[in-house]
């Protein structure tokens, strides 16, 4: 009996150990970033306080460093790319760092609201179901050939622009099978649908669709060749949570003319007056990524509007520290700058968009809207002087507490 429960006790001793250290290696694994960008002709310093060491592969040769204490870089005046293996305690294997070298990017912090307009390829599919025709039958045409987030592209070889036409083509059938070209997952794919006769005598296939979306961010950042980047997520539809495939899109010129407070559990709101006319396209959207939205804007309409941007240097991961920062906005239709606390960095969020955890401390920004609200999406975070990220959600049950994704992060858009 006793050697039985020796046995035991040490059963769990093993599963108790092992436990620990896989516990411990993943913490240190989600602490080191699989990408570390360096700026040319600089001394840098990159920190992990980690019990690691790492090999780096130069064109010198394998470089050794222990990474327990801040390591020290002086990079050259060439753009490169270099391997760093990562162990735990010199021993265990624990990531591969890719370390890129890149010319020093300056942009011009922004921080002012925009209207957005963002036209899908083709239709998206939303959702499925049944109808009842004239004398009460039960149809489902759509059923087991489109699915939630299909794209309808085509309609018997005719390009399918928008919703109104699409349901044109639809009642124009007469009944007739029609073959739909459809993208799922990136894959084109055609299927055959027979349109019936609903109850009202209109001819329907059973799906919801939807061709666009639309609403108020805040713009990020500009370089000088107008090249932007705004909310630093993107736009996914409302209904299926999937990212929103671009056909095209606009930036609208757009002012805020409402604010709902945030509450504990009720996000609050920027409300913009947007005109959706030509004469007020301020830029053209030409990417939907999970890093925000990118593409060109009109330099020529920024300087009539009279908006004047600061261009500052760009921070990276390991530039960032806990503690004071400020964010651009405009909440009042006047951008300021707003205090705000970074208090706590993840340095392995690669590509997430929460890889900054952030708390409202200006009195200003609180009493205007409770923290952070839906339409600040792509606020700037400046932190000693450096555009470090963006603002990109907020705990709903905290409105002064948020989060935000990395300046480097973002620009791979």
């Amino acid at each position: 009996m006793r050697k039985v429960i020796g046995n035991l006790y040490k059963g769990i001793l093993a599963f108790t150990i092992a436990g620990v250290l896989i516990t411990g290696w993943y913490l240190c694994y989600s602490s080191v970033p699989s990408q570390v960008r360096l700026t040319t002709e600089k001394e840098q310093q990159v920190n992990f306080k980690l019990p690691a060491s790492a090999s780096i592969e130069t064109t010198q040769g394998k470089m050794q460093a222990g990474l327990y204490r801040p390591l020290r870089v002086v990079t050259g005046a060439s753009e490169a790319t270099y391997q760093m293996d990562v162990k735990l305690l010199g021993v265990i294997p624990l990531k591969s760092v890719e370390i890129q070298v890149i010319g020093e990017r300056n942009v011009s912090a922004a921080g002012f609201p925009v209207g957005i307009f963002l036209k899908t390829k083709g239709v998206m599919v939303v959702g499925v179901g049944s109808f009842n025709d004239i004398e009460g039958t039960v149809h489902e045409p759509a059923r087991n050939h489109l699915a939630e987030g299909d794209y309808i592209l085509s309609y018997n070889g005719l390009e399918v622009t928008g919703k109104k036409q699409f349901m044109s083509l639809i009642e124009e059938s007469q009944g007739a099978e029609a073959v739909l070209g459809i993208e799922r997952d990136g894959v084109y794919l055609e299927e055959r649908l027979t349109p019936v006769k609903n109850q009202n005598g209109e001819y329907k296939m059973g799906i919801w669709i939807r061709d666009n979306a639309q609403g108020v961010g805040t713009l990020t950042f500009v370089d000088e060749h107008g090249n932007f980047g705004a909310l630093g997520h993107g736009i996914t539809d409302s209904d299926t949570g999937e990212l929103m495939e671009l056909g095209r899109g606009s930036l609208y010129d757009t002012r805020i003319v409402a604010v709902r407070k945030g509450t504990d559990g009720v996000p609050g709101e920027l409300t913009g007056m947007i005109e959706y006319d030509d004469t007020n396209v301020i830029g053209e959207i030409t990417k939907n990524t999970p890093y925000g939205i990118f593409g060109k804007l009109d330099l020529e309409k920024m300087a009539e509007s009279g908006i004047n941007l600061e261009t500052r240097e760009i921070g990276f991961k390991q530039d960032i520290h806990l503690g004071a920062a400020t964010m651009i906005s405009s909440v009042n239709d006047e951008m300021q700058e707003y205090t705000i606390e970074i208090t706590a960095i993840h340095m392995g969020s690669d590509g997430g968009s929460k890889g900054l955890e952030l708390l409202v401390t200006d009195e200003r920004l609180l009493n205007l809207t409770g923290g952070i609200v839906q339409g600040m999406s792509g606020s700037p975070i400046i932190q000693d002087g450096k555009v470090v990220g963006a603002v990109t959600h907020v705990l709903v049950n905290a409105p002064e507490k948020g989060y935000g994704i990395f300046i480097e992060e973002m620009l791979q858009g």
